[in-house]
């Protein structure tokens, strides 16, 4: 397939644009050119290490880019990564995130990927006794790079690809203190808020480039059963984390302008008035919170 910047208007309707967005995506599914090459580039990958976030981060080394991944864990299929720095951080515990930035040196990065995410089975809380997948999906990321900003660890225009999804259009707030109802709700709700971060990122920061990527419905640890019918919508229409690394790829590597939505099918997404991304009040607010929950760190 052919690659094109033109913007898409998305279905309208909850529903059938979820649906648009999975049903044949193998066939759509956008390919990151192999150009512009990334050689002298610093990245910082979350999830780095493991699933989609590995081959995020082998796509950017075989560019060129040095990586440093930071993750839970290793991949369990293609095991470890040569050539790429990896620290050991758990999104959930903003000491664990200190921690790792302490270890970053002074050289600042290009690009930051907010590739790691959560979807809980169950409701789970974290240290700071907030919801989990809010405190990874969503706070995690805004301690990172608000560390990493005030610190100068990001160069001038320095990427920030943001991974979001299209079940975002299921929720219309995100915030702390909502507690867990459901995983799809939950999740759903930290997708809006990283629509909301780029938003915010794009206003506060012009001196930074954020990007917001919807990977596309993997195959992965995310979607689960191996028998029936999920298993075969897994088999005929869910893409490999290697196809699903192609959006991040994209988002940090072509000239996407900033504050952009790229869509692994549909390309640059143009949101539509009404569209909960497009909230203004809702990401202003959600900003003052983060910033107030990780003021403790920023001092």
């Amino acid at each position: 397939m052919s690659f094109e910047l033109n913007p898409t208007i998305p279905r309208s309707g909850r529903i059938s644009r979820i649906l648009a967005g999975t049903l044949g995506q193998k066939r759509k599914n956008r390919i990151c050119p192999a150009h512009p090459r990334l050689d002298g580039k610093r990245a910082l990958v979350t999830g780095g290490a493991a699933g989609v976030g590995e081959f995020v981060s082998r796509g950017l080394m075989e560019r060129g880019a040095q990586v440093t991944t930071m993750a839970r864990g290793l991949s369990h299929g293609s095991g470890f990564l040569p050539g790429a720095d990896t620290l050991m951080v758990d999104l959930g515990d903003p000491l664990s995130i200190v921690s790792a930035i302490d270890c970053l040196g002074e050289t600042p990065f290009d690009l930051v990927i907010c590739n790691a995410g959560l979807l809980p089975k169950k409701a789970e809380k974290t240290v700071m006794e907030l919801e989990k997948t809010f405190a990874v999906n969503v706070l995690g990321h805004h301690i990172l790079y608000r560390l990493l900003i005030e610190r100068n660890l990001l160069t001038r225009n320095a990427r920030i690809v943001m991974t979001t999804g299209d079940i975002y259009i299921l929720a219309k707030a995100c915030s702390a203190d909502i507690p867990y109802d459901s995983a799809n709700k939950v999740y759903a709700r930290s997708k809006l808020g990283n629509l909301w971060q780029v938003a915010e990122l794009k206003r506060r920061y012009p001196n930074l480039h954020p990007i917001a990527v919807h990977p596309g419905v993997v195959a992965s640890g995310f979607i689960g059963s191996k028998t029936g019918f999920f298993a075969w919508l897994r088999s005929v229409q869910l893409i490999s984390e290697e196809a699903g690394a192609q959006a991040s790829l994209i988002g940090a590597t072509q000239d996407l302008p900033p504050g952009a939505y790229w869509h692994n099918t549909m390309g640059v997404v143009a949101l539509q008035a009404g569209d909960p991304a497009l909230d203004s009040n809702g990401a202003s607010c959600l900003w003052g919170q983060l910033e107030s929950l990780a003021a403790p760190l920023l001092k």
